[in-house]
């Protein structure tokens, strides 16, 4: 009896085995997970690999999606393709689909599960949107391609068994080309063109030009590189960054557009689009000389005419093309010049601001922190052009949170990183907000009460003011022949003392001001020349 009862067991279980193994033969083979727009054109596509036609009735997928399989019969060698919106799928590809019942393809990866009538997993791929999973040479993660597993008795659960989908169907998305084959076998060979994805000019008669994959040798004809003139091109030992070397330079400061077209990755795989791009090149190599010389940070009310107010310190004109802020506020600047000496204004809603102050600024994203925030100018390339690190305290003027004054930067030549190079505006806007509050600020010019000028003079030397820090007295002494005029003003721009200093030795009293930080300004009449000091009084 024994004897009977295990032969009857190891039949049952060689059975079932068998069947098992049968019905395995169903394998998950492509997944578009993030097509380019919304999700409606998620799917996932299953093949039967094996030679028997496979009844799917009781089988369900219970994980990434849901849903049960009923009457369905896939015969041998054949694909069923599942997606997240039946009609949306068959109006694009044409092809009959099945819809699967709830839920959706995560952007970031997740694990499918499928299983049979008896809750046996038949199948399980647990993908990803980065390596070792395909990341290119189209991007799966919304760039328009789909995931494919070419050889269906590969481990489908090794990311490097998959490819970025192959083959270009002519279907655009958001301007993106989609590339899948659902329902169909893998191309096996790169349909795809060599993509042009940056460019930029590294010197006056140097260009780079970065393809997404290695290009063969017709990236080396200048004829596909056109509005540069006469030039030769050169592949590096990655054959993905061609350098051009240009017979006419670049304009110092002025954008220059050209294109790229004709290249391909291998023979008769070449680009069908062409690529235009924008280069600049500054005989500096940054544009340091572009200066923040005001922040409306808080402005009363609800913060709609906070601007940032930036000054071409140069003695050139300077295209600010590429040139972008990423912390504080984000914007990228046009194609656009200041001349020397220009002001250029930003606003967080630039149709109040025009209709208060007349002024059309750039728009930016985002908004100025009422507390503290990091305002950073970036150059094309990355570098950093200025940055301001402001406060509502820590030194920064309380009267700019909120109180109606802008923050001004007097000298542009001045490190605009300390604090007490900046006061507060003393120019009126003739704006009264909520009744009572009148706003002070000077969008586009200097401001009137700085005690320092932004003209183009040059600094008084020989001058020694001690002792520094003092109780309240202490002494000029300066090597000019010519007499001299002189200010001190606290750090709300409010003005302590004036006068003339007709000796070159003279003692100033200050002992009725309360201990602080102060600047003495100090000019020569006759010369223009002129510098600051910071006083500091503790008593």
């Amino acid at each position: 009896m024994k004897r009977i009862l295990l032969l009857l067991t190891c039949i049952y279980v060689c059975t079932y085995t068998l069947h098992a193994q049968a019905e395995s033969d169903v394998v998950i083979t492509e997944i578009m997970y993030n097509p380019p727009g919304s999700d409606t054109l998620e799917y996932i596509e299953l093949f039967n690999k094996s030679n028997a036609g496979i009844n799917l009735t009781g089988w369900s997928f219970t994980n990434g999606i849901t849903h049960s399989f009923s009457g369905v019969f896939m015969s041998p060698g054949s694909y069923l393709v599942m997606t997240n919106d039946e009609d949306a799928f068959e109006g694009v590809f044409g092809i009959n689909v099945l819809q699967w019942e709830a839920g959706g393809l995560n952007n970031g990866g997740e694990a499918l599960v499928l299983r049979n009538g008896q809750d046996m997993v038949m199948d399980t791929v647990r993908y990803r949107d980065s390596d070792p999973w395909p990341t290119g040479p189209i991007d799966p993660d919304g760039d328009g391609a789909s995931i494919v597993l070419c050889d269906p008795e590969a481990d489908n659960n090794e990311g490097t068994n998959w490819i970025s989908g192959d083959v270009p169907t002519g279907i655009f998305i958001n301007n993106e080309e989609i590339y899948g084959h659902p329902g169909a076998t893998c191309a096996g060979t790169d349909l795809i063109p060599p993509i042009a994805i940056h460019a930029e000019a590294i010197s006056a008669t140097q260009i780079i030009v970065e393809f997404n994959e290695a290009v063969n040798a017709t990236a080396e004809l200048s004829t596909n590189y056109s509005g540069l003139g006469n030039l030769t091109a050169d592949r590096d030992a990655t054959s993905q960054i061609v350098t051009l070397t240009l017979d006419t330079p670049l304009s110092d400061g002025v954008l220059t557009t050209f294109t790229v077209t004709g290249t391909q990755d291998f023979p008769g795989n070449q680009m069908t689009l062409v690529y235009d791009f924008d280069v600049i090149w500054h005989s500096t190599g940054e544009v340091r000389d572009i200066v923040i010389t005001e922040i409306m940070y808080n402005a009363p009310g609800n913060d709609s005419l906070d601007f940032i107010e930036l000054y071409n310190n140069a003695g050139v004109p300077r295209n600010l093309w590429g040139c972008f802020f990423d912390k504080g506020i984000d914007f990228t600047f046009p194609n656009y010049t200041m001349q020397p000496g220009d002001y250029l204004i930003l606003a967080e809603d630039s149709v109040n601001f025009e209709l208060t102050y007349g002024i059309t600024p750039f728009k930016w994203s985002g908004e100025l922190d009422n507390n503290s925030e990091k305002i950073i100018l970036n150059f094309i390339d990355g570098d950093t052009i200025d940055l301001v690190d402001y406060n509502d305290n820590n030194g920064w003027n309380p009267l700019a949170d909120g109180e109606g004054y802008s923050l001004v930067l007097c000298d542009p030549n001045s490190d605009n990183t300390d604090t007490l190079n900046w006061s507060i505006a003393t120019t009126t806007t003739n704006i009264i907000i909520g009744d009572t509050l009148e706003m002070f600020a000077n969008p586009g010019m200097a401001d009137s009460g700085c005690p320092v000028g932004i003209e183009d003079t040059e600094t008084l030397t020989g001058i020694d003011v001690y002792p520094n820090p003092n109780t309240g007295i202490f002494t000029i002494q300066h090597e000019e022949h010519n007499t001299l005029e002189y200010a001190v003003f606290d750090l709300f721009g409010r003005m302590i003392e004036q006068d003339k200093l007709t000796t070159t030795t003279h003692e100033i009293d200050l002992q009725n001001a309360p201990n602080g930080v102060y600047l003495l300004y100090l000019k020569n009449i006759y010369s223009g020349k002129y510098t600051t000091r910071k006083i500091v009084v503790a008593k």
